[in-house]
């Protein structure tokens, strides 16, 4: 036939796509299935019960059947026999594959999740993980965290063991720790991460657990007790509740851990840091406040390394940019001055212990400071430097004292700094290169003693750095990026007290400046800043132990060009924010 199109006047190929067809097609088949016909399958579970299918279908949609039917000998049989695995999870597994639709409950996902794990319907897995990590509870989350064990759950794993650790206290107090192996009780007490508000939880849920079956469990009461932190608690606790115990008095391994504790308590100063005598910290994050790049913010979101992701918290009271940030007791989170209509000497307190964390208003500072930096030493807060319309750019700093809640001054700096970034080691405050009044780049580093209230000079860095993150890691203090007043910069280098060196160590991935830095669990979180690229939320890491570093997957939710940054506890009220 004659083309009725001329070539001079062709037009470009038209595609159909039927929305309703995918629809058409699950419906389909699934009447085919319910009428049986062309099925050529018979799926046999242990009760004898036997689902009907579709070799071609099942072949299709699932790994598990794909290769049964292909590579083994069921391939040439119309019955197979399913063994451990539960009629009503296959079901609803089959049903999944010719409808795309599974609902999830309470009442089947522990039959559902072994069944798609072992049939290798990931999405179903994924999908179990999710609704069992959202029912999470005191009651439940040890059980939980045993099934996802068993069918190799990574996320749920963590995420479980995480939410056993921050509800420690609920979660002893519940029927499912009893059950427990000596093996995973001491996993669990043993942990630096138990956030518990006091050691002596701890110690009543190890005599609850041997005396729930105290004929097999007595005499792993020993090997219990070397992990309750017993110089964490009083004397009157120890001499009221742990002697006088019955299960203590008639151990004399508990006795010496009893006396050893007392003995610590009686010469705390003298006695070196052990684990017995080491308070546990708790899960770890990073919190980010302020720092958008389109301007005033009053946003925060926070960090979470466990479970690589970031959750918006509770936004500050008020818009404003370029404040300084600081953390007392790992739960008291300061966000001092910064600029709104005019430089602030506001300063808002956030409390991630409350059960409803909400910034409250705090005392105010004695002198206004946009681009304030601020360090803690001893539960003080030191606020260096910044601007003012008054000043100018300025050389003072004041101090805020937890116990009294009072700003005062200090000695000011020696010169007038302007975007140098402060660190704290060794109980000294650091102030790190920045500009001069020239704008020109400094490589020079000054050192603050508050025992004596002076200031003096230390080592100058390898290069000028302004706009550089500062961060301390295992003794030495860390100056990484800035720019050198024309480049922007991806060196690293570091100081270490003990030699007064610094010395150069790997290049971050890219150059950027006005990042925020931050040490977290032995590694150094380098927190969004101005990059050559649009990448103002990315984050990287340095592991001191292999000197690399590297990016981390999880991106904030916004970007941040002058973040700030502190290392917290985790908070267990924020974590679904």
């Amino acid at each position: 036939m004659e083309n009725i199109i001329p070539e001079t006047s062709r037009c470009k190929p038209v595609k159909l796509f039927k929305k309703s067809s995918f629809i058409d097609m699950y419906e389909g088949l699934q009447s085919l299935r319910n009428d049986e016909i062309f099925c050529d399958i018979k799926l046999e579970t242990d009760d004898n019960k036997i689902i009907t299918a579709h070799k071609v279908v099942l072949s299709a949609a699932c790994p598990y059947f794909h290769a049964m039917f292909t590579n083994f000998a069921e391939r040439n049989h119309d019955l197979v026999e399913m063994r451990h695995i539960d009629y009503t999870a296959l079901l609803l597994l089959v049903n999944f594959i010719y409808s795309g639709q599974i609902l999830i409950t309470e009442e089947n996902v522990q039959d559902i999740l072994p069944a798609a794990d072992l049939l290798q319907f990931q999405g179903v897995k994924e999908a179990c993980c999710d609704f069992l990590q959202s029912q999470l509870c005191p009651t439940n989350c040890i059980g939980i965290n045993y099934l996802a064990d068993l069918h190799s759950c990574t996320k749920l794993i963590t995420s479980s063991e995480v939410y056993i650790h921050q509800h420690f206290s609920e979660v002893v107090g519940c029927k499912e720790f009893l059950s427990l192996s000596s093996e995973q009780v001491v996993k669990l007490i043993s942990s630096d991460r138990l956030p518990v508000s006091s050691e002596e939880k701890v110690f009543e849920s190890v005599i609850r657990w041997v005396k729930y079956d105290l004929s097999s469990r007595n005499s792993i009461l020993p090997q219990l007790m070397e992990h309750v932190r017993l110089p964490l608690t009083s004397k009157d606790f120890i001499l009221k509740y742990v002697l006088t115990e019955p299960l203590i008095k008639n151990c004399l391994k508990c006795y010496q851990y009893v006396f050893e504790a007392l003995n610590t308590l009686k010469s705390k100063e003298l006695v070196p840091q052990i684990i017995q005598n080491t308070p546990r910290h708790g899960e770890r994050g990073i919190l980010v406040v302020g720092g958008i790049y389109s301007g005033l913010s009053n946003s925060l979101e926070w960090y979470d390394p466990t479970m690589n992701h970031w959750y918006i918290g509770p936004q500050i009271i008020t818009n404003r940019e370029r404040p300084g940030l600081a953390v007392i007791k790992d739960n008291l989170v300061f966000y001092v001055g910064g600029y709104d209509v005019s430089p602030l000497r506001s300063v808002f307190v956030l409390d991630l212990s409350s059960e409803s964390p909400c910034w409250q208003p705090s005392v105010n500072m004695l002198v206004e400071r946009d681009y304030v930096r601020v360090g803690v030493i001893n539960d003080n807060i030191y606020a260096v430097g910044g601007y003012n319309h008054t000043d100018g750019y300025l050389n003072s700093a004041e101090v805020y004292y937890y116990n009294t809640q009072e700003w005062h001054m200090i000695s000011n700096m020696p010169i007038v700094r302007i975007f140098f970034a402060v660190g704290i080691l060794n109980d000294l405050l650091y102030v790190v290169g920045g500009y001069n009044q020239s704008r020109q780049a400094l490589d020079t580093v000054e050192c603050y003693n508050p025992s004596i209230d002076m200031w003096s000079p230390v080592a100058n860095m390898c290069v000028c750095r302004s706009g550089a993150g500062v961060g301390v890691l295992y003794g030495e203090l860390y100056a990484v990026g800035g720019d050198n007043g024309s480049d922007l910069l991806s060196s690293v280098e570091k100081y270490s007290p003990t030699t007064g060196v610094w010395t150069t160590i790997a290049d971050i991935s890219f150059p950027r400046k006005n990042a925020d830095v931050v040490a977290l669990d032995g590694l150094l979180y380098i927190v969004g800043g101005v990059t050559q690229t649009p990448d103002f939320e990315s984050v990287e890491c340095y592991n001191p132990n292999t000197n690399t570093w590297a990016m981390v997957t999880a991106t904030m939710n916004v970007e941040r060009f002058l973040p700030r940054s502190v290392a917290i506890n985790r908070p267990r009220h924020l974590t679904t924010c």
